[in-house]
């Protein structure tokens, strides 16, 4: 099989750069699940800017602030006037992506893996199996939506995340909650290398969390934090897991193979979330690959334009993780009590971004200079 573009991967990176490709070009997307948005990987909280307006209707909910719990038992509350963030059925989400993709005209190959990728000069050759025989589809451009695991990556010779969360939730069912408010809880007994978290998904309550650089199983953790008193009533009703990449390398292209999403280590460091970096940098490969296709551009201008829209906001989300996790929990209850003065207060609440959260660091750390107790030298590079 010839085609213009190869998109290994069918998740909102993969099938938004399907999408826009396939206006143009021959586009085929090759997704290694019988059926887009299946297994369930994903929390499910994302900004709007994050959804298209063709996909709106995947949201479950909205919320307009965050609790932040100690290890130690203080609780710091952030409240917005109005909603920041939503929930998404994320299964619905990432079908209706693909589809809206196929719809466009990109040729769908359903229960399909990457196997092996071999580049050359003018082409990238990539070995498929499907249903248990192989197929190679040579393509101008190959462009990588295909997780954590990435073969593209590893084709490609770039080098692999810093960091791996590792991740798991329960979705319960009446179980009693407060619809506007996420929780997140901090502490090394809790989620070694990262937090919990309690989100309204609907009439359901998502409750997960993520680990790193521990021996325990992250199911280990969820056991006893689902033991907790204020979900006795609640009745689980689904499970998931999954694998994060956090630490963006220098850069996503390599010959003709450009990676997007979890591929290109794109996910949130502070956060973990993916879906807007991945939605937003599969529209600036797109726009690249479409150039030099129609007009022969050059593939490396995909880096300098990730990288000016949110790879600086990754790195410096990076340096602020490193701060984190060198905190034992007497050090966390400390930095939420000094977050919870009101001039700080006041500006996490108005300016806080999800999508940005490390871009008003500076402004925090004039506001409270007493956080540069924790680590001087990494938060001198924040100023």
């Amino acid at each position: 099989m010839r085609t213009d573009v190869l998109v290994v991967g069918g998740g909102p990176a993969g099938s938004t750069a399907a999408r826009l490709l396939a206006k143009g070009h021959e586009v085929a997307i090759a997704e290694e699940h019988q059926t887009a948005g299946e297994p369930l990987h994903c929390a499910g909280l994302v900004t709007r800017r994050g959804v298209p307006d063709f996909a709106r209707k995947s949201i479950l909910s909205e919320v307009k602030g965050a609790r932040l719990h100690s290890p130690l038992g203080f609780t710091l509350t952030l409240e917005a006037k109005g909603s920041r963030a939503c929930v998404i059925d994320r299964s619905l989400f990432d079908k209706i992506m693909f589809h809206r993709a196929v719809d466009d005209g990109a040729v769908p190959l359903m229960g399909a893996s990457a196997r092996s990728v071999i580049g050359s000069r003018d082409d990238v050759r990539t070995q498929l199996r499907t249903e248990g025989r192989l197929e190679t589809v040579s393509s101008r451009v190959l462009v990588g939506a295909d997780g954590h695991r990435s073969i593209c990556r590893r084709s490609a010779g770039l080098p692999p995340p810093r960091h791996m969360l590792i991740g798991i939730q329960a979705d319960l069912k009446g179980a009693e909650f407060d619809p506007d408010f996420v929780d997140l809880y901090l502490g090394r007994d809790v989620a070694p290398g990262f937090f919990a978290w309690v989100i309204p998904a609907g009439d359901l309550l998502r409750i997960g969390l993520c680990t790193w650089d521990t021996n325990r199983a992250p199911a280990e953790y969820l056991k006893k934090f689902l033991s907790r008193p204020q979900f006795a009533k609640g009745r689980k009703v689904s499970i998931a897991a999954g694998k994060i990449p956090i630490g963006v390398g220098r850069s996503a292209v390599s010959g003709r193979i450009m990676l997007i999403g979890d591929a290109a280590c794109h996910a949130k460091p502070l956060s973990g979330g993916g879906v807007y970096t991945g939605v937003k940098g599969a529209e600036l490969c797109a726009k690249v690959v479409d150039a030099h296709l129609a007009r022969g551009g050059p593939l490396e201008d995909y880096d300098p334009l990730w990288k000016a829209e949110f790879g600086r906001e990754l790195s410096r989300a990076f340096r602020v993780r490193k701060v984190f996790l060198n905190l034992t929990d007497k050090k966390i209850e400390k930095a939420l009590r000094l977050f919870s003065d009101p001039g700080v207060k006041k500006l996490l609440e108005e300016h806080g971004d999800i999508d940005y959260p490390a871009s008003i660091s500076g402004a925090v750390l004039k506001m409270a200079p007493k956080l540069a107790q924790f680590s001087p030298q990494i938060i001198r590079s924040l100023l």
